[in-house]
């Protein structure tokens, strides 16, 4: 039998207390510390808090306010997303909107999980934004990439997700990141009846790096054989994402590591180029991204 930690109790009782106004109020408070009874307590409020949350994504203003008050909408659609129910999938899909506009990576990599946990209401839904261009490249490779986390244990939605992913790879006149979330999903979904489609499109990253060897593709023309005949299980992997582990303590204790080591290199580099010129922050970001600094953990952090 397992036991809690001493104090568990207490601290889950701390939360359990407050009312919503104060329990909402350590959205804007605590920032990226937020301890997870706190969360839990959020989720476990359900639908009482769920219209409250659901006006904190809607809010255009609230993606772009300073830390910690930031922080108040990746809790908010962490929650409703835990939650697990069809009344949050509208402000989940606004969420997924202002989180592409505002490039808040937090949410937008979670989402293909969070949504792919609703399940099958959520399909319709995302697949209207996915055949929305206005709806922006970002925002459709996230609803895309949602619907291939749908398909992947929903198997009557299969042939609808491939159904969409195959003319948006087919297409060469489509933004390449919209094109590599259309092939990640064929390949995800072992779409073995587009194989010379994702070969054909292997060719095309292939010469892409050959232009520019920086630039990795997601999979060359040789892979696309192995890739078609992994596991199943291997797919689902990254669709199973559980972003509620963003308040796990040891996860908490990383991120805050993180932090101030990028803080402690930015203010180095500061130092040894105290006038830096217009191109400096571009370099890629050191927690792995890919975006640039300036792009990502320096907006996070200021």
């Amino acid at each position: 039998m397992s036991r809690r930690a001493p104090g568990a109790g207490r601290v889950q009782a701390r939360f359990h207390v407050l009312c919503d106004e104060e329990l909402l109020d350590l959205l804007y408070t605590a920032g990226d510390r937020l301890p997870r009874a706190a969360a839990d307590e959020l989720v476990r409020r359900g639908s009482r808090l769920l219209p409250t949350l659901a006006e904190i994504v809607g809010d255009k203003v609230a993606w772009t306010q300073p830390l910690p008050e930031w922080w108040a909408v990746v809790h908010a659609t962490y929650a409703l997303g835990a939650m697990e129910t069809p009344d949050a999938l509208v402000p989940l899909l606004t969420a997924l909107r202002w989180a592409d506009a505002f490039d808040c990576d937090w949410v937008t990599e979670d989402l293909p999980s969070i949504f792919g946990r609703l399940g099958p209401p959520a399909f319709d839904p995302l697949r209207a934004v996915v055949q929305d261009p206005t709806a922006g490249p970002g925002a459709r490779s996230i609803a895309l990439a949602s619907l291939g986390a749908i398909a992947l244990t929903a198997e009557y939605l299969r042939e609808p997700a491939v159904g969409l992913a195959a003319p948006l790879l087919s297409d060469g006149s489509q933004d390449l990141y919209l094109r590599q979330t259309a092939a990640n999903i064929l390949v995800d979904l072992r779409a073995q009846g587009h194989r010379d489609l994702l070969v054909a499109f292997g060719r095309e990253e292939v010469a892409r790096h050959k232009e520019d060897g920086e630039y990795q593709g997601v999979f060359y023309d040789w892979e696309v054989d192995d890739l078609l005949a992994q596991a199943q299980e291997a797919a689902l992997e990254y669709y199973r994402h559980d972003w509620m582990s963003f308040y796990d303590a040891d996860e908490m204790e990383r991120r805050q590591e993180r932090w101030a080591r990028e803080q402690d290199e930015a203010q180095d580099e500061e130092t040894a180029a105290p006038a830096p010129g217009p191109r400096d922050g571009r370099a890629p970001c050191p927690c792995g991204s890919g975006r640039p600094y300036a792009e990502c953990c320096y907006l996070k952090m200021h």
